[in-house]
Parts: C-alpha cells; sequence; structure tokens
C-alpha cells in the first residue's frame, strides 16, 4: 500500500510541476485523476467498503472518497456539513442520485447504521459513492477554490491580502492543491465558530495565519507543513 502511495505523490507531483512549466492555473485531467487516487487512498485506504464509514466517537456518518459528513435529522452541526452539498453538486453535473437518498439521512444512530450495513439499499449506495469518484473529486476542488473568499470574510482587512497571498503560494506548489484539501478534510476551513476549542482554532485559515511566507514561493508547501 505505501508502494502505491509513494508512487501516485510522484506522479502528482510531476504532473502539477509540468502543468505549472506550460502556465496553466487549472487542473488537467491527469492531474484529477490522480488527486482523486490520493484522496480515496488517504480517506479510504483504497477500500469500497471506507467509502460509507459512522465512527465509534462521531454522531454523524461520513461517505465519499473525501468523507464528507451527512448529519442525522435534528443533531447539533459543529462541524459543515458536506453530504449533502455533494449531492447537490452530482444533480447539477446529471448525475442520477439513488431516490431514497433524497428523503434524508436513514440512519438516527450509529447503531442503526450497523444494523443496516447489509441491506441493499448500503451496496447501492457504495457503489454509487465508488462510480462517481471523479465527480466527487471535482466538489472537493471547487470547495477548496471558493474557500478563499470565506476566509476573507472572516478576518480584518489588514490581514487579507497576506492570508490570499499563502493560499495561492500553497497552492501553486506540486502537491500544494493537495495538502489544502487533506487540511480541510482533517481540521476544517477555520471560518465556524463551533469547529473551535475554547476560543482557538486549527482550521485551514489558522494555519495560514501562523505560517510564514517566503521569498522563494516554491517553498510555499514547507512553511505550511
Amino acid at each position: 500500500m505505501r508502494v502505491i502511495w509513494i508512487a501516485l505523490m510522484l506522479l502528482f507531483f510531476y504532473s502539477h510541476a509540468y502543468a505549472q512549466q506550460a502556465g496553466k492555473r487549472e487542473l488537467t485531467s491527469a492531474e484529477l485523476a490522480c488527486l482523486q487516487k490520493l484522496v480515496y487512498f488517504n480517506e479510504c485506504s483504497g477500500k469500497p467498503d471506507r467509502l460509507i464509514i459512522w465512527s465509534e466517537d462521531e454522531d454523524f456518518p461520513s461517505l465519499g472518497i473525501g468523507h464528507f459528513i451527512w448529519y442525522p435529522p435534528n443533531q447539533p452541526e459543529p462541524y459543515r456539513e458536506t453530504f449533502p452539498q455533494l449531492l447537490v453538486f452530482l444533480k447539477e453535473k446529471g448525475v442520477a442520485v439513488p431516490a431514497w437518498i433524497n428523503s434524508g439521512l436513514p440512519w438516527t444512530s450509529r447503531e442503526d447504521f450497523l444494523k443496516d450495513l447489509e441491506n441493499p439499499r448500503m451496496a447501492e449506495l457504495r457503489v454509487f459513492l465508488l462510480k462517481t469518484g471523479d465527480f466527487q473529486t471535482q466538489f472537493i476542488v471547487q470547495r477548496i477554490e471558493q474557500l478563499l473568499p470565506k476566509m476573507l470574510d472572516s478576518v480584518p482587512k489588514e490581514k487579507k491580502i497576506a492570508i490570499a497571498e499563502k493560499f495561492y503560494a500553497v497552492e501553486d506548489t506540486p502537491n500544494g492543491m493537495f495538502a489544502l484539501i487533506d487540511y480541510v478534510n482533517f481540521k476544517g476551513e477555520g471560518t465556524a465558530l463551533t469547529e473551535r476549542l475554547e476560543g482557538v482554532g486549527w482550521g485551514l485559515l489558522q494555519v495560514l495565519e501562523e505560517m510564514n511566507l517566503p521569498e522563494d514561493r516554491t517553498k510555499a508547501l514547507e512553511e505550511f507543513v
């Protein structure tokens, strides 16, 4: 597994570096495909059964290659719910969504979820998530691209330029996009007050606030790390 992971990282590094040399900002189809594999291996260990999980220490299931959150009805939402947003994105792309999903999360607790693991609709959901990995990747990238305006709206005027410069500096490095995506999946955006502990945030915004912007922009990812 580790050999596959390293190979994917190298492929993404060189394809992204080539795109930069060619003067392109958009991810190519090859980069998106590689990014999809990176996210799938990182979040799900490359295993279809990990596309649908409900961890013991969480009050919600995580679905898809990016482990998007889907809250039960009337559940407090301290973290940003992303699976319903993904469904909207898929429908806008003309993707057919299993009809039962439109009624909302069918499990009210982890116990209900575990009892339902052998239900045909669970198998249908797993196949659906496996087949739409490319669209899920597009959604993840779109989410990152739309994140910067949210972050800038939440900081004082004097911080806006620095935050934007750091964000773009990281994004433009090889593997920079993957690093941003991975951190947002891990600790959130950093803009929601509910995602803070005793007033202290650990999201992407807080990392960008603390990192230094190197004169050599190729070292931005090192500073981010």
